[in-house]
């Protein structure tokens, strides 16, 4: 019996997958059981930052199986202590929060701005969010989410958010006041489309948060970890949020979220003001540990930006080789292809994956790469081919 035919057997229906049996991932690579090798520039969507097996999340994650799995927040965690002290020392931020998922990072977020406000008297609970952004799937991370057939079904929403479309700049000065709880948006739209933002929505932004005093809530989820060129990816564009959320990258593979705050705001929070049974987990903190120290190494983030590069250089080669191949869009590792609506982007995929390339998708059409953050220049070469020779199946 195929892995795909038990899965449907035994799993709730909640996801469109490849008949493909993986067995192992090494590197770049995963492998299926038949022997097929596939290079992986969909890194279980943008989590496996450093590839399959890195030797140093492999290393951290067994020391710290030889001293405990778990303790709960009931007592200091050393592991969450080191991971938390670097991403302090890194990110200039004052205090973290750790949780399990991008969608808890940003309930936390969201929770965090609203107590912020209310600890001081005010009632300030509006936070405007964008169209076609993506905060996870959560009620209150759902509400954010400015796409509105995600929440089909699911009865009436939490109140008090408001989407307006992305860089559109008068649109956000309209509803951005001194009610205004806060501004949240990615430092790159990737399940949106892949869309950047733009240098005069960033001063907005700016502008907006210093008239008002409302709070800037960055969400990094997929964004961060270095996956932009930089360790956070609202560097690249001078924003100075409040608070920030990360996940997927930044566990190596492991369920592992954060909120990065400022001390203002840690001002207003006391002890079971918000809380989580596994967030935090010592194994998962040693594996966020490795992954932030080799992201941050000499040099490493210079490879993200030179494969950059050369992926855009050739991607847009392919634009001018393929007709139904109409934009590419993103920044540093977060890529994307716009195709023509007369090609489905899945049929673009299923060619890839053909080719034993595995890429995936974005809302608009558009074709998404996420290849692990040290991918090497022959790695990225032979996406380039692979790619190109599934276009010429088309």
């Amino acid at each position: 019996m195929s892995f795909l035919t038990e899965d449907k057997e035994n799993i709730a229906p909640l996801y469109g997958k490849a008949d493909i049996e993986f067995v192992k991932g090494e590197g770049s690579y995963l492998f299926d059981s038949k022997g097929d090798k596939y290079l992986d520039f969909v890194a279980g969507i943008a989590v496996n930052a450093l590839g399959h097996q890195n030797l140093g999340i492999k290393n951290a994650i067994m020391e710290q199986l030889e001293h405990f799995n778990h303790v709960s927040n009931l007592y200091p965690n050393y592991p969450q202590i080191k991971l938390a002290k670097k991403l302090r020392q890194v990110t200039g931020f004052d205090k973290v929060f750790f949780c399990n998922s991008g969608a808890e990072a940003n309930e936390g977020c969201i929770k965090f701005a609203r107590k912020f406000f209310s600890k001081q008297g005010e009632n300030r609970q509006k936070i405007v969010t964008f169209v076609n952004s993506f905060h996870g799937r959560t009620y209150a991370t759902l509400s954010a989410t400015g796409q509105p057939a995600l929440r089909e079904g699911f009865g009436d929403m939490p109140l008090h958010f408001v989407h307006v479309k992305w860089n559109d700049v008068e649109a956000l000065k309209k509803e951005v006041d001194g009610e205004t709880c806060a501004i949240m948006f990615e430092s790159l739209a990737a399940e949106g489309g892949v869309m950047t933002i733009s240098a005069e929505m960033v001063a907005t932004v700016n502008e907006l948060q210093q008239k008002f005093g409302c709070l800037v809530i960055n969400d990094e989820v997929q964004a961060g970890t270095g996956r932009l060129g930089t360790f956070l990816g609202f560097e690249k564009y001078g924003l100075q949020p409040d608070l920030v959320s990360m996940a997927k990258g930044i566990g190596g593979g492991l369920p592992l979220g954060v909120v990065l705050m400022r001390q203002k705001i840690a001002d207003q929070l006391k002890a079971g003001d918000h809380g989580t049974t596994f967030g935090g987990n010592p194994i998962a903190c040693a594996a966020g540990l490795a992954v932030a120290n080799q992201v941050t190494a000499n040099g490493f983030l210079d490879n993200v930006n030179a494969r950059s590069a050369q992926l855009k250089t050739g991607l847009a080669k392919l634009v001018e080789k393929y007709s139904f191949l109409k934009e590419v869009r993103g920044e540093g590792l977060l890529l994307g292809v716009v195709v023509d609506e007369k090609v489905p982007v899945n049929q673009v995929i299923d060619a890839a994956r053909a080719q034993k390339l595995m890429v995936l998708s974005a809302k608009g059409n558009v074709l998404r790469l996420l290849p692990p953050l040290n991918v090497s220049i022959s790695e990225c070469d032979e996406a380039l081919t692979k790619l190109d020779k599934a276009c010429a199946s088309i």
